[in-house]
């Protein structure tokens, strides 16, 4: 007895993550390993996991005021109260802290707020195309002209995120914190993002878990050119010389070094 057409090909062919429908040959694999018709272009993706955001794959998720897009899978696990932005800051200090950048006694406030906030408190202008999910922010005091004085004043973090990404926002921060209260004040910018998403990366290589391999694999492949091409620089210098060495490099030079000038430093 013949088949059915469509009962044959919902018996033999998988179905689509979004819509459930037997697939085609033309379809799409996210890194998940979620397969879904190249037809869906209508919706949205997690801000967080990058998933589609649809009732199957998801269970749906919530779009805030402000332009971020949180599947439900990621909200099981949002980071919504400042006690627990605290509580995760404060683990991130000591896994800073573990490949030797210690920030002991220093003051790194967290506060949790939306985009718009973040967007409003940037020293840069180009967060409209390169959403900004945290930034740390210090104050410079002038006089004459001349700087007298700096003081930290607080890290800002995007609310909502689910704790493995706040984790890696958290630790680029802090980054940013230690080369603050170390003197690392006149880095390029390409410099000290490349460096602070190398501290990234060195987290998430001794995370366990397919969530710390998506957030590698984003890193590896960015191309932005200040994220994205300062990480690359960051960790080809990390394969010449050993952190605490690059550091006083950076320090020194304000440059990444060349393979030429790391054979010669000391």
């Amino acid at each position: 007895m013949p088949w059915h057409l469509d009962c044959h090909r919902k018996l033999h062919r998988p179905l689509c993550s979004v819509c459930r429908k037997p697939l085609t040959r033309n379809y799409l694999v996210d890194f998940w390993g979620n397969a879904f018709c190249n037809t869906h272009t209508n919706y949205s993706n997690c801000s967080s996991c990058g998933r589609i955001v649809c009732k199957h794959l998801t269970d749906g998720g919530m779009l805030h005021p402000d332009g971020l897009l949180i599947c439900n899978l990621c909200t099981l696990r949002a980071v919504d109260t400042q006690e627990r932005a605290e509580s995760l800051l404060n683990e991130m200090r000591l896994a800073l802290a573990s490949v030797g950048l210690k920030l002991n006694q220093t003051q790194t406030p967290v506060i949790l707020c939306d985009r718009d906030e973040l967007r409003k408190a940037s020293r840069h202008n180009f967060h409209n195309e390169r959403p900004i999910l945290g930034l740390a922010q210090w104050t410079t005091t002038f006089s004459g002209g001349r700087i007298i004085g700096r003081q930290f004043d607080r890290i800002l973090i995007q609310s909502k995120l689910p704790e493995e990404h706040f984790r890696t926002i958290a630790i680029h921060e802090l980054t940013h914190a230690w080369l603050f209260y170390n003197q690392y004040h006149d880095l390029p910018l390409q410099v000290e993002e490349g460096m602070c998403v190398l501290m990234e990366y060195i987290w998430l290589k001794n995370q366990d878990t397919k969530d710390a391999s998506y957030r590698r694999t984003l890193i590896e492949q960015s191309r932005d050119p200040i994220y994205g091409e300062g990480f690359q620089k960051a960790r080809a210098a990390l394969k010449l010389m050993p952190l605490r060495v690059l550091l006083r490099y950076l320090q020194e030079k304000n440059s990444f070094p060349s393979r030429f000038s790391a054979f010669f430093y000391h």
